[in-house]
């Protein structure tokens, strides 16, 4: 009867290490996929940076007005700025679980 208890009780230790070892890899692929979007909102945002400048340079030299294009692109960069920090907020949740 000890063996049978003997063997239950590293039977239920290792599914609990199978489930535990699943749930970090989970978390981790969360994780990491977290950071590439960020990493991806990041790079577009820096497009439109670049973007900004060739265009008002653009506009500047014919002599075209600026302010609306600017706003455009502060729309956008504000969007990409509020979607980045809900990703962190998510990001930051998930590494204090730790």
């Amino acid at each position: 009867m000890a063996l049978n208890d003997f063997l239950d009780k590293v039977m239920e230790t290792s599914s609990n290490a199978v489930d535990k070892a699943k749930d970090t890899t989970k978390r981790l692929a969360t994780v990491n996929d977290l950071k590439s979007k960020i990493r991806g909102y990041n790079n577009d945002k820096n497009k439109l940076f670049t973007q900004i400048g060739m265009d008002i340079y653009i506009a500047k030299k014919q002599n075209e007005p600026i302010d609306e294009k600017i706003d455009e692109f502060v729309s956008q960069i504000d969007t990409i700025n509020v979607r980045i920090k809900g990703l962190q907020e998510k990001l930051a949740l998930l590494e204090n679980e730790q």
